[in-house]
C-alpha cells in the first residue's frame, strides 16, 4: 500500500527573495556558497535552470527539475526507485524578512520508497538544518 510523505522544514531570514533565490539556484554550481557538506557534494548538471532537463544528485537521491519560478520556488521531481513526487525549497514574503520552505511532497511505495527514506531521513533532516544554518551564515555578510 503506497505511503504519502509530506515534510516541511522552514525558516525565515533577513534577505530579500531575489538573493536567496539566486543563492539556491547556484547550488551545485561552481558559484555555489551554501551547500554545508563538501564531503558529501550537491552536483546538478551545467548550466542554466532548465525543467526537465536539469538534473541534481544528492545523498542518494537522483532528480529532474519539475518546475523554477524565479524568487518563488525551484522544484525537483524525484528519479529514485520507490518515491513519486518531488521536493523543493519555496520562498515567500514575511514583513522585510523571506521565509524559506523546503518540503518533499512525494508517496512511497511499499518496499523501494519506505527502505529509501528510512535511510535518507536522518541525512535530510541534518543537511536541510545546515543549509539553512549556512544560509543564514552567507547572508549575513
Amino acid at each position: 500500500m503506497p505511503i504519502p510523505l509530506h515534510v516541511v522544514y522552514e525558516r525565515t531570514f533577513p534577505g530579500t527573495r531575489r538573493r536567496i533565490f539566486q543563492l539556491l539556484s547556484e547550488m551545485g554550481t561552481s558559484g555555489d556558497v551554501i551547500w554545508p557538506f563538501a564531503s558529501q557534494p550537491f552536483m546538478r548538471t551545467p548550466g542554466p535552470l532548465d525543467p526537465g532537463k536539469t538534473e541534481e544528485w544528492h545523498s542518494g537521491v537522483h532528480a529532474i527539475l519539475d518546475s523554477v519560478v524565479p524568487e518563488e520556488s525551484i522544484v525537483w521531481r524525484f528519479q529514485n526507485e520507490g518515491f513519486d513526487g518531488t521536493h523543493g525549497f519555496y520562498l515567500s514574503s514575511e514583513d522585510k524578512r523571506t521565509k524559506l520552505s523546503h518540503r518533499i511532497d512525494a508517496v512511497l511505495s511499499d518496499t523501494e520508497g519506505r527502505l529509501f527514506w528510512r535511510r535518507l531521513e536522518d541525512t535530510h533532516s541534518r543537511t536541510i538544518d545546515a543549509l539553512f544554518e549556512k544560509l543564514g551564515r552567507v547572508l549575513k555578510r
